[in-house]
């Protein structure tokens, strides 16, 4: 039998043993330099003569065979091998960020492969009751497993590791090392058994030189290349596995951001919502807990004009946690669980306000103290449906182009980010287009639908509104300083 394995630009090529039929793999190709790190989650040896380095993305099914042959490698290699898992989503695919860091939130109840192997069989679901379902089977604290996702507390391993393989050069899913040799894509057990013995047999070859068995990895890296690797052959491969998969995107997003000049028909809909319906300016609003703009948009400029003028603003609020902050995606699902019990407000002023990590504790507290019903709450947490509904504001946001927090669509003009004044003075300039609407005649509850009738198409085409229809009942504006 013949195995091949593509190596980085150049190959893996098989020959024939001496007095044999057993392949026995040739590499010709270079080494790059893969560093190891403290906490890093590794099966196999602690001092192997061959390191794996695998990245790694739970919603990437060839990601899941092939750690299934890492699984039957260790068996077969024992002390020999060590093969270490690193985190690199793609751009836009799935939860990968969320099961990779529940993955650590196991690791550190000691869990981490147990969790690991379940992820994988999870087939990409990766939604809130399924991560906790899965921390129940394995007998975790589940709610200091819950705090650590909510809380974004392994965030750092994961954003080290993908920078890491951005350092490299990874682009596709996916990325093994083996001792520094570059392997894209998947390949099967045959051809993995060809490159290890080749590796062990060079290993082998340095102990006899002197070099210390715990020292081995150490010695390949000293002559390993630290510039990136090449595009990988199996990239292609696996972005058309991708591809066929519905609702899936296998490359990033690139955002047409909106054009300031121009108005586009982002309306409340449907969105948690204060102020009159027939109020003649309209505000959306794209909203992160845990952006520091956001919050000071909100504390210093347009709370206090909202509250100010009920009957003439109406504000509705769309959910876009980004992922560079990891404690927003629990935060929003807290603020869309309150909404249920009619006390949205009161929770997004509580958060708002918090200071310091943020986690479901802290979500239950912030219940409690709006005296809502905690069991439904923690329930309406970890509803799925919940869970889409965010993923309709954040569907919205990218039809739209808002690349960032916070973002406004005021009658359909967009402002991005928080520029101290800019608010108001749009503000002002729709007040005055509301009223000469008003004063030609046409009906106060029909302003914007005027104002916005040749609405230019959103950036990213489709449907100016969330997919979901579901309606977000919230509670009515509280005044300053009402939260509990």
């Amino acid at each position: 039998m013949a195995a091949a394995l593509a190596l980085g630009n150049v190959g893996c090529q098989t020959e024939t043993k001496p007095g044999g039929t057993e392949p026995r793999v040739r590499i010709d190709a270079e080494r790059y330099r893969v560093d190891l790190f403290e906490d890093d989650h590794a099966l196999g040896g602690e001092q192997p003569l061959v390191t794996v380095v695998v990245f790694t993305d739970y919603a990437c099914p060839p990601c899941g065979r092939t750690w299934q042959v890492m699984d039957h490698l260790v068996e077969d290699y024992g002390a020999d091998l060590r093969v270490v898992y690193r985190a690199y989503t793609v751009p836009g695919f799935g939860r990968g960020e969320q099961a990779a860091e529940a993955a650590y939130a196991a690791g550190a109840q000691g869990k981490f492969w147990d969790m690991h192997r379940r992820l994988f069989a999870q087939g990409g679901q990766f939604d809130r009751p399924t991560l906790r379902a899965l921390a129940e089977e394995l007998g975790l604290d589940v709610p200091r497993f819950l705090d650590d996702i909510d809380t974004g507390s392994h965030s750092g391993q994961r954003v080290r590791h993908r920078r890491q393989a951005k350092a490299l050069g990874v682009t596709g899913l996916p990325a093994s090392f083996v001792n520094g040799l570059y392997l894209p894509g998947y390949a099967d057990e045959a051809a993995w058994h060809g490159v290890i013995d080749e590796e062990i047999r060079r290993a082998r070859g340095l102990l006899a030189q002197g070099t210390p068995r715990a020292q081995v990895y150490e010695a390949f890296m000293k002559s390993a290349s630290t510039k990136q690797v090449g595009s990988a052959p199996g990239e292609q491969a696996l972005r058309e596995e991708l591809a066929a998969k519905p609702n899936v995107s296998a490359t990033p997003k690139r955002l047409t951001p909106p054009d300031p000049s121009k108005r586009y028909s982002v309306r409340v809909g449907d969105a948690l919502a204060a102020g009159a319906e027939d109020a003649p300016v309209e505000i959306v609003m794209f909203f992160d807990f845990r952006c520091p703009f956001c919050r000071r948009a909100w504390q210093q400029e347009l709370g206090v004009l909202v509250r100010s003028q009920p009957e003439g603003i109406r504000l509705g609020v769309r959910q876009l946690p980004l992922e560079i902050h990891p404690e927003a995606r629990g935060a929003a699902l807290a603020g869309l669980a309150a909404a249920r019990q009619g006390r949205f407000w009161g929770m997004f002023d509580a958060l708002v306000e918090h200071e310091g990590p943020l986690g479901r504790s802290d979500f239950m507290a912030y219940a409690k103290a709006l005296e809502l019903d905690l069991e439904r709450f923690g329930s309406d947490l970890d509803d799925p449906g919940l869970a889409e509904q965010l993923a309709a504001d954040v569907a919205l946001a990218d039809r739209a182009g808002v690349t960032g927090t916070p973002g406004f669509f005021i009658n359909g003009r967009y402002i991005s980010g928080f520029n101290p004044g800019a608010l108001s003075r749009m503000i002002e300039e729709e007040q005055a287009v509301a009223q000469e609407r008003i004063d030609s005649g046409i009906p106060r509850h029909q302003v914007v639908d005027a104002i916005l009738q040749d609405a230019a198409p959103l950036p990213g085409g489709g449907s100016p509104q969330p997919a979901n229809g579901i309606p977000s009942p919230a509670d009515g504006l509280p005044p300053a300083g009402g939260a509990p």
